[in-house]
Protein backbone atom coordinates (compact mmCIF):
# COMPACT_ATOMS: atom_id res chain seq x y z
CA UNK A 1 0.00 0.00 0.00
CA UNK A 2 1.40 3.25 -0.79
CA UNK A 3 1.50 6.63 0.95
CA UNK A 4 -1.85 7.56 -0.92
CA UNK A 5 -4.17 4.76 -0.50
CA UNK A 6 -3.33 5.31 2.94
CA UNK A 7 -4.09 8.84 2.81
CA UNK A 8 -7.23 7.81 1.45
CA UNK A 9 -8.33 5.36 3.66
CA UNK A 10 -8.68 7.85 6.53
CA UNK A 11 -11.07 10.28 4.11
CA UNK A 12 -14.79 9.84 3.62
CA UNK A 13 -16.29 8.99 0.52
CA UNK A 14 -16.52 12.77 -1.19
CA UNK A 15 -12.67 13.35 -0.28
CA UNK A 16 -11.75 10.11 -1.51
CA UNK A 17 -13.05 10.60 -5.02
CA UNK A 18 -11.82 14.42 -5.14
CA UNK A 19 -7.92 13.31 -4.40
CA UNK A 20 -8.33 10.62 -6.60
CA UNK A 21 -9.81 12.82 -9.23
CA UNK A 22 -6.82 15.41 -8.72
CA UNK A 23 -4.36 12.84 -8.94
CA UNK A 24 -5.05 11.84 -12.53
CA UNK A 25 -5.51 15.77 -13.28
CA UNK A 26 -1.89 15.90 -12.07
CA UNK A 27 -0.21 13.15 -14.66
CA UNK A 28 -0.24 14.01 -18.48
CA UNK A 29 -2.96 13.12 -20.54
CA UNK A 30 -2.20 9.18 -21.98
CA UNK A 31 0.61 9.12 -19.34
CA UNK A 32 0.59 5.47 -17.30
CA UNK A 33 0.54 7.14 -13.87
CA UNK A 34 -3.15 9.02 -15.38
CA UNK A 35 -4.62 5.65 -15.92
CA UNK A 36 -3.96 4.43 -13.48
CA UNK A 37 -5.54 7.02 -11.51
CA UNK A 38 -8.17 7.00 -13.39
CA UNK A 39 -8.93 3.17 -13.09
CA UNK A 40 -8.77 3.68 -9.07
CA UNK A 41 -11.42 6.33 -9.45
CA UNK A 42 -13.60 4.36 -11.75
CA UNK A 43 -13.57 1.42 -9.47
CA UNK A 44 -14.04 3.65 -6.40
CA UNK A 45 -16.90 4.93 -8.07
CA UNK A 46 -18.45 1.28 -8.75
CA UNK A 47 -18.22 0.07 -5.84
CA UNK A 48 -19.43 3.44 -3.64
CA UNK A 49 -22.97 2.72 -4.66
CA UNK A 50 -24.02 6.16 -5.17
CA UNK A 51 -24.07 6.16 -8.81
CA UNK A 52 -27.54 7.66 -9.61
CA UNK A 53 -30.24 5.02 -11.57
CA UNK A 54 -32.20 6.99 -13.76
CA UNK A 55 -36.06 6.54 -14.91
CA UNK A 56 -36.35 3.18 -12.71
CA UNK A 57 -39.38 1.26 -13.57
CA UNK A 58 -38.94 1.83 -17.26
CA UNK A 59 -37.17 -0.42 -19.91
CA UNK A 60 -39.06 -3.30 -18.52
CA UNK A 61 -36.36 -6.21 -19.25
CA UNK A 62 -33.73 -4.25 -20.41
CA UNK A 63 -33.15 -1.29 -17.92
CA UNK A 64 -29.76 -3.23 -16.96
CA UNK A 65 -28.73 -3.45 -20.22
CA UNK A 66 -29.92 0.26 -20.82
CA UNK A 67 -27.80 1.68 -17.30
CA UNK A 68 -25.05 -0.89 -18.42
CA UNK A 69 -24.31 1.10 -21.62
CA UNK A 70 -24.78 4.80 -20.19
CA UNK A 71 -22.08 3.60 -17.17
CA UNK A 72 -19.97 2.76 -20.32
CA UNK A 73 -20.30 6.24 -21.74
CA UNK A 74 -19.61 8.03 -18.57
CA UNK A 75 -16.61 6.23 -17.40
CA UNK A 76 -14.88 7.31 -21.02
CA UNK A 77 -15.97 10.84 -20.58
CA UNK A 78 -14.86 10.68 -16.89
CA UNK A 79 -10.89 9.61 -19.09
CA UNK A 80 -11.56 12.04 -21.42
CA UNK A 81 -12.77 14.91 -19.79
CA UNK A 82 -11.27 14.56 -16.19
CA UNK A 83 -9.75 17.66 -16.64
CA UNK A 84 -12.67 19.36 -16.85
CA UNK A 85 -14.02 18.95 -13.32
CA UNK A 86 -13.44 21.40 -11.15
CA UNK A 87 -13.22 20.72 -7.47
CA UNK A 88 -14.14 24.40 -6.06
CA UNK A 89 -17.34 23.67 -8.07
CA UNK A 90 -18.65 20.68 -5.91
CA UNK A 91 -17.99 17.22 -5.25
CA UNK A 92 -16.96 14.27 -7.97
CA UNK A 93 -20.29 12.37 -7.09
CA UNK A 94 -22.70 15.70 -8.38
CA UNK A 95 -20.26 15.85 -11.24
CA UNK A 96 -20.68 12.35 -12.41
CA UNK A 97 -24.49 12.06 -10.71
CA UNK A 98 -25.27 15.36 -13.28
CA UNK A 99 -23.71 13.93 -16.75
CA UNK A 100 -25.05 10.43 -16.12
CA UNK A 101 -28.53 11.33 -15.50
CA UNK A 102 -28.82 14.44 -18.16
CA UNK A 103 -26.66 13.29 -20.53
CA UNK A 104 -25.59 9.55 -21.08
CA UNK A 105 -28.70 7.74 -19.80
CA UNK A 106 -30.88 9.68 -22.33
CA UNK A 107 -28.10 9.09 -24.91
CA UNK A 108 -27.44 5.16 -23.89
CA UNK A 109 -31.87 4.64 -24.15
CA UNK A 110 -31.68 6.47 -27.48
CA UNK A 111 -29.07 4.60 -29.09
CA UNK A 112 -29.85 1.09 -27.51
CA UNK A 113 -33.90 0.98 -28.27
CA UNK A 114 -35.11 0.95 -31.36
CA UNK A 115 -37.77 3.56 -32.10
CA UNK A 116 -41.37 1.83 -31.00
CA UNK A 117 -44.62 2.42 -33.26
CA UNK A 118 -46.91 4.96 -32.22
CA UNK A 119 -49.04 4.25 -28.94
CA UNK A 120 -46.34 1.98 -27.53
CA UNK A 121 -45.83 2.81 -23.75
CA UNK A 122 -41.83 1.84 -23.33
CA UNK A 123 -42.56 1.17 -19.73
CA UNK A 124 -44.49 -1.67 -20.92
CA UNK A 125 -41.92 -2.99 -23.62
CA UNK A 126 -39.92 -6.28 -23.31
CA UNK A 127 -36.69 -6.81 -24.75
CA UNK A 128 -36.45 -10.47 -26.29
CA UNK A 129 -33.44 -12.55 -26.43
CA UNK A 130 -32.33 -15.60 -27.56
CA UNK A 131 -32.99 -17.93 -24.20
CA UNK A 132 -36.59 -16.33 -25.06
CA UNK A 133 -37.08 -18.69 -28.05
CA UNK A 134 -36.55 -21.44 -25.79
CA UNK A 135 -39.74 -21.47 -23.36
CA UNK A 136 -38.99 -21.26 -19.51
CA UNK A 137 -35.64 -20.39 -20.14
CA UNK A 138 -33.57 -24.12 -20.61
CA UNK A 139 -30.56 -22.73 -18.25
CA UNK A 140 -32.95 -22.34 -15.30
CA UNK A 141 -35.41 -25.48 -16.03
CA UNK A 142 -32.91 -28.21 -17.44
CA UNK A 143 -28.33 -27.10 -17.92
CA UNK A 144 -27.85 -29.80 -19.20
CA UNK A 145 -30.44 -28.46 -22.55
CA UNK A 146 -27.88 -25.83 -22.92
CA UNK A 147 -25.29 -27.06 -25.31
CA UNK A 148 -27.83 -28.49 -27.75
CA UNK A 149 -30.38 -25.22 -27.65
CA UNK A 150 -27.28 -23.28 -28.44
CA UNK A 151 -25.47 -24.89 -31.29
CA UNK A 152 -29.47 -25.55 -32.78
CA UNK A 153 -29.43 -21.82 -32.59
CA UNK A 154 -26.17 -21.34 -33.76
CA UNK A 155 -26.91 -23.93 -36.82
CA UNK A 156 -29.96 -21.38 -37.68
CA UNK A 157 -27.92 -18.17 -38.24
CA UNK A 158 -24.67 -19.91 -39.80
CA UNK A 159 -26.79 -21.47 -42.77
CA UNK A 160 -29.43 -18.59 -42.60
CA UNK A 161 -31.29 -20.56 -45.55
CA UNK A 162 -33.10 -17.54 -47.01
CA UNK A 163 -30.49 -14.88 -46.43
CA UNK A 164 -32.38 -13.13 -44.47
CA UNK A 165 -30.09 -12.17 -41.60
CA UNK A 166 -27.30 -11.44 -43.80
CA UNK A 167 -28.93 -8.94 -45.86
CA UNK A 168 -29.72 -6.77 -42.19
CA UNK A 169 -27.05 -4.63 -42.36
CA UNK A 170 -26.69 -1.47 -40.22
CA UNK A 171 -27.85 1.60 -41.89
CA UNK A 172 -25.10 4.51 -42.04
CA UNK A 173 -22.51 2.11 -41.40
CA UNK A 174 -19.83 4.20 -42.46
CA UNK A 175 -17.25 2.25 -42.19
CA UNK A 176 -18.57 0.12 -45.30
CA UNK A 177 -17.98 -3.23 -43.59
CA UNK A 178 -20.22 -5.91 -45.36
CA UNK A 179 -19.58 -7.99 -41.97
CA UNK A 180 -22.00 -5.31 -40.17
CA UNK A 181 -25.00 -7.76 -40.66
CA UNK A 182 -27.70 -9.44 -37.91
CA UNK A 183 -26.13 -13.00 -38.88
CA UNK A 184 -22.70 -11.64 -38.07
CA UNK A 185 -23.47 -10.42 -34.63
CA UNK A 186 -25.81 -12.96 -33.97
CA UNK A 187 -23.23 -15.68 -34.53
CA UNK A 188 -20.76 -13.55 -32.56
CA UNK A 189 -22.76 -13.59 -29.54
CA UNK A 190 -23.34 -17.22 -29.52
CA UNK A 191 -19.51 -17.99 -29.83
CA UNK A 192 -19.42 -15.40 -26.16
CA UNK A 193 -17.91 -12.11 -28.11
CA UNK A 194 -18.57 -9.25 -25.59
CA UNK A 195 -19.91 -6.07 -27.93
CA UNK A 196 -16.26 -4.44 -27.12
CA UNK A 197 -14.62 -7.14 -28.70
CA UNK A 198 -17.00 -7.36 -31.70
CA UNK A 199 -17.15 -3.27 -31.97
CA UNK A 200 -13.37 -3.98 -32.47
CA UNK A 201 -14.12 -6.54 -35.50
CA UNK A 202 -16.46 -4.09 -37.14
CA UNK A 203 -13.57 -1.28 -36.93
CA UNK A 204 -15.12 0.78 -34.36
CA UNK A 205 -18.86 0.76 -34.77
CA UNK A 206 -19.86 2.04 -31.67
CA UNK A 207 -21.38 -0.60 -29.10
CA UNK A 208 -24.89 1.32 -28.74
CA UNK A 209 -25.88 1.08 -32.16
CA UNK A 210 -24.69 -2.66 -32.30
CA UNK A 211 -26.78 -3.74 -29.50
CA UNK A 212 -29.74 -1.59 -30.92
CA UNK A 213 -29.45 -3.04 -33.95
CA UNK A 214 -29.07 -6.72 -32.68
CA UNK A 215 -32.44 -6.25 -30.54
CA UNK A 216 -34.34 -5.05 -33.35
CA UNK A 217 -33.45 -8.02 -35.27
CA UNK A 218 -34.08 -10.27 -32.80
CA UNK A 219 -37.69 -8.96 -32.68
CA UNK A 220 -38.06 -8.88 -36.26
CA UNK A 221 -36.85 -11.94 -37.02
CA UNK A 222 -38.32 -13.91 -33.57
CA UNK A 223 -41.14 -15.49 -35.59
CA UNK A 224 -38.80 -16.90 -38.35
CA UNK A 225 -36.07 -18.10 -36.11
CA UNK A 226 -38.45 -20.24 -33.97
CA UNK A 227 -39.79 -21.35 -37.65
CA UNK A 228 -36.38 -22.65 -38.12
CA UNK A 229 -35.86 -24.26 -35.00
CA UNK A 230 -39.16 -26.18 -35.01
Amino acid sequence: MNGLDESLNSLSLDERLKQLAIAAQQHPPKSRERQKALARLITALQVSRKLVRPRRGEFQGFYEEVYAVALQLLFAHICEKIDTYDPKRGEVLQWVNFRLEREFFIKASREYLPTLPKGVDPKTCKRLTLDDLDKNNPHEVNPTLVPLISQQVLECFEEDPEGIFQRSHIQGNKQGNKDANFKFLAIKRLEGYSWEEISVKLDGIKVPTLSSFYQRCLTEFAPKIKEYLS
